[in-house]
């Protein structure tokens, strides 16, 4: 009976963790267009449409790292299911606000709204995923997020592009009112959030709370973005290393495929496709306990960055399409690799899961903004340097991870000794 509860409140976090990325990848196609119509009705000329576009899109992240370390903590101490309930909660308002837009200032408050409510999803679920599963399996839970999340983020721009290609109207007492088709696809987000919020309060029925750990004196009051340094620090860098190396192969992607291979969207698109399915698939199949056994997390984090290394440089060579997909189909297990382990091993280290899955959900926000800036400057002094300088940065970090391997098994094995006595 306990581990059919624990089952089912592990399916409304990864529906969760589904919902907010599947409106990431919804509004990747739709946000340019929709906020070059409502620009355009301000006067605003084509190169600010550009920087909108930009800081729409980085406010979202932005806010996360600043917001995810609070939420995470609060978690700690009122629950995990009220926290979760208020992201989705703040989703739906954000896609509200969005469909109905009707000025820029409209649209970012409804990125604001969305960056600081939805934030509490990533760290509070992923710290109950923390709750829910024993030291074998706790991994493999990781890993099912993070399916969940690239399975999101692959369906959402097929299905904004889709939605935003329907007209919608609405006949009322008052009058013709009319929707355009951009807003289709977040008036679509919104009743698919609305539809999911008692769904996911049913399968979290009962109390939620962790184990309540009684703080004193200082510690009561310790900010939450306080961490011991000895214990997480070196795998927060990872996080954000991991992070940002994606994010910057994301962003210059997109650039790289258009103005050196001569790409079209299609071909863009189907990238990013390849990209997040092998990541989904192979994330809960590498964290297997079966798996792990053979092959240990930390091998497997070392593995996945040699990986992101050699793909990133080797893919500045790419003749063709199938060599680009060959690629990136190796750079995306190298992901599937790093990510649950990296959070496995921070959850194991931190007593507190909410505050250590929010530090690192801000981890991997801060390396969100980094990446892109970082990849499109670089881009813009050299196309082929990005990937060069980068995957060859990832490697010499893989080679030094791989010679430092025995300290890092030791830790880990003090890690797990801590937590098995507690």
């Amino acid at each position: 009976m306990l581990r059919h509860l624990q089952n089912r409140k592990i399916v409304a976090v990864l529906i969760s963790l589904f919902l907010i990325a599947l409106g990431y990848g919804v509004i990747l196609p739709v946000l340019p267009f929709y906020t070059e119509r409502l620009a355009l009705t301000e006067g605003i000329s084509g190169d600010q449409i550009s920087l909108h576009v930009g800081w729409l899109t980085g406010i979202y992240p932005l806010l996360q790292l600043f917001f995810a370390p609070l939420w995470g903590r609060m978690s700690d101490k009122v629950g995990r299911k009220p926290l979760i309930l208020l992201g989705l909660l703040g989703f739906v308002i954000m896609q509200l606000l969005t469909s109905m837009a009707t000025s820029l200032l409209v649209l970012y408050t409804a990125r604001i709204i969305g960056g600081a409510f939805s934030s509490t999803i990533y760290p509070v679920g992923n710290a109950f995923i923390s709750d829910l599963t024993s030291l074998e399996t706790r991994a493999q839970g990781f890993a099912l997020s993070g399916a969940a999340i690239s399975l999101g983020v692959v369906l959402g721009p097929s299905i904004g592009g889709f939605l935003a290609q329907n007209q919608l109207h609405l006949h009322l007492e008052m009058g013709h009112f009319h929707l355009d088709n951009y807003s289709v696809p977040f008036l679509f987000l919104a009743f698919l959030g609305i539809i999911i919020i008692p769904i996911i309060a049913f399968l979290i029925k009962r109390r939620d709370h962790p184990e309540r750990i009684e703080l004193s004196g200082q510690k009561s009051l310790a900010s939450p973005f306080s961490f011991d340094h000895n214990k997480i620090s070196l795998f927060l860098f990872l996080s954000f290393l991991y992070q940002m190396i994606l994010t910057l192969f994301e962003s210059v992607f997109s650039l790289y495929a258009k103005n050196v291979w001569d790409y079209n969207a299609a071909s863009i698109g189907l990238g990013f496709m390849i990209c997040g399915l092998v990541m989904g698939i192979l994330q809960p199949l590498v964290t297997a306990p079966k798996v792990q056994k053979y092959i240990s997390g930390i091998f497997q984090i070392i593995t996945g960055f040699a990986l992101f290394g050699i793909c990133l440089v080797l893919l500045i060579f790419s003749k063709n399409q199938y060599t680009t997909w060959f690629l990136i189909t190796g750079l995306a297990a190298g992901g599937a690799l790093i990510a649950p382990n990296i959070i496995t091993m921070i959850s194991l280290r931190e007593k507190l899961a909410g505050k250590a899955m929010g530090i690192q959900s801000s981890v991997n926000s801060f390396g969100q903004v980094i990446g892109p800036v970082v990849g499109t400057w670089i881009f813009a002094t050299n196309p082929q340097l990005p990937y060069l300088s980068i995957g060859a940065a990832t490697l010499l970090l893989a080679l030094l991870l791989l010679m430092g391997r025995k300290k890092l098994i030791l830790l880990i094995g003090n890690t797990s000794t801590q937590v098995d006595g507690h």
